[in-house]
């Protein structure tokens, strides 16, 4: 495990699989970051120290294959092999990436050029050439990894072999190899049945069958700082813009009441060093937040619903949690609100998964997502929805939910080319910061955009990402 997170950065630059893409810091961890320059610098330094012992240790696999060492020997050896020889890897193997990197783009602006000249003429052959050009594409990225792949290997294996001349035992890797007849049929007929599922997905993928509009889904319930977050008044403007939910948080207080609040601490909005089980909510709407250059007093969870309400705009919400909740928060909140929620059609997440379980056991109509920071491994539970963090997010993921008759939300998603990539993996709902641009951008990408358009976007956005053997009916 050390070991493998050790080459990562190396590995994700020359191979391509959904495991190596599941290896990514979520966006809001890299927020946090960006705002923290201490922390960045310590994880930039951190990460610079992995990188050099990542390169010291490189050479740990082919000496545990080609020269059958035990794992600590090859670690030790390898060690004792690069010693000297840190910048020689690191140059060639960022060169070998540079110019896997020029493979791929040279081919696919061609490709991206010659189905520009083609939406020009027939629509036939347009479509038709877009599904052509999709394949080339599809089966030049596999050339360019298999070939980067050789290239790594070689560079290793050649550089071991000039350092240990003659290995304990080396595998029969020169023996040509006789295949059966048989093989050699059903490796054929592999081949053939892997293009035509490719060219059925293109198919699909270029026609839109693959896409469907996702919820529009507003979070916090502003709209490009247009007021101060879970407030009335920003509320009432991004009600305007008609997203489909407007996303809020609430909170607990110290007379078991529920406060619109996303924060555990009023401190970055309000400047009090207070948490709302602290106060009543009496004197928590008393209190005035301010952000963005707005300015709005902190709501009750009723006089949120009953605004909403009035302006026929629905919600999710979300129940945060401390430990400092009072043992009947749930039951509370259940026999409050349960009956005015499924009349407005209102919707439920929680990254308490607690809450999630006892909401579908006390209350199974309401429609409950169960939010995840990070896609490891898909979770079984009995969730309507999940609310997954957008940058681990994969196809994988929403297929299998769709399977399982659940949906998927994917927060919290800001920048058009990330609402691109999770829109074309077909999730049910996108929550954003930027209301408009995410119904402008999904207008751009729905209403009859070109074929070269939808090439550039499954190249730039989804290549990482899409796999051909998912049909639209998995």
């Amino acid at each position: 495990m050390f070991y493998f997170i050790l080459v990562l950065p190396f590995a994700k630059t020359i191979l391509n699989s959904p495991l190596l893409a599941k290896v990514r810091i979520p966006e809001f961890i890299q927020t946090f970051l960006y705002a923290q320059p201490l922390y960045a610098l310590l994880m930039t330094l951190i990460y610079l120290g992995l990188a050099y012992v990542g390169i010291r240790l490189i050479q740990v696999l082919p000496l545990m294959v080609l020269h059958q060492q035990p794992a600590f020997t090859a670690v030790k050896r390898s060690w004792q092999l690069t010693r000297h020889n840190v910048w020689r890897y690191f140059w060639r193997l960022l060169a070998l990436s540079i110019l896997s990197t020029l493979f791929m783009f040279g081919f696919t602006l061609l490709i991206y050029l010659l189905q520009l000249y083609l939406d020009q003429q027939h629509t036939q052959i347009a479509f038709a050439g877009a599904v052509f050009n999709m394949s080339l594409v599809n089966i030049w990225q596999k050339f360019v990894s298999v070939f980067t792949l050789v290239m790594v290997s070689l560079i290793l294996i050649f550089a071991l072999n000039r350092q240990m001349p003659e290995p304990k035992r080396m595998l029969p890797i020169n023996q040509p190899v006789k295949l059966k007849r048989w093989l050699r049929i059903g490796a054929s007929l592999f081949v053939l049945l892997y293009l035509g599922i490719n060219v059925l997905f293109n198919i699909f993928y270029l026609q839109g069958v693959v896409l469907q509009p996702p919820l529009t889904i507003s979070h916090r319930g502003v709209d490009d700082g247009n007021g101060v977050q879970n407030t009335i008044p920003a509320l009432i403007k991004t009600s305007h813009e008609k997203p489909d939910y407007v996303e809020m948080d609430i909170h607990e207080t110290k007379d078991h009441q529920f406060v619109v609040m996303h924060d555990e601490n009023l401190k970055a909005l309000a400047g009090i060093d207070k948490a709302p089980y602290q106060l009543t909510l009496a004197q928590l709407k008393q209190i005035t937040v301010r952000e963005n250059g707005h300015q709005a007093k902190i709501a009750s969870f009723d006089d949120y619903l009953t605004a909403a309400k009035q302006q026929s705009q629905k919600l999710l919400v979300e129940i945060k949690t401390t430990p400092h909740d009072s043992a009947a928060m749930l039951t509370n909140f259940i026999q409050k609100y349960e009956t005015t929620l499924l009349k407005h059609h209102d919707r439920i997440h929680s990254l308490d998964y607690t809450v999630v379980r006892r909401l579908k056991q006390q209350a199974p109509k309401l429609f409950v997502s169960y939010i995840l920071p990070y896609n490891l491994s898909f979770p079984q539970t009995k969730a309507n929805a999940y609310t997954m963090e957008e940058t681990t997010l994969n196809k994988r993921f929403v297929n299998t939910a769709h399977q399982r008759r659940q949906e998927v939300y994917a927060w919290t998603v800001n920048d058009d080319s990330e609402m691109t990539r999770v829109l074309f993996l077909n999730v049910d709902g996108i929550i954003t910061d930027n209301l408009h641009l995410l119904k402008t951008t999904i207008k751009a990408d729905t209403q009859h955009p070109s074929y070269a358009q939808l090439l550039l976007i499954y190249i730039n956005e989804l290549q990482v990402v899409a796999d051909p053997t998912d049909t639209p009916e998995n």
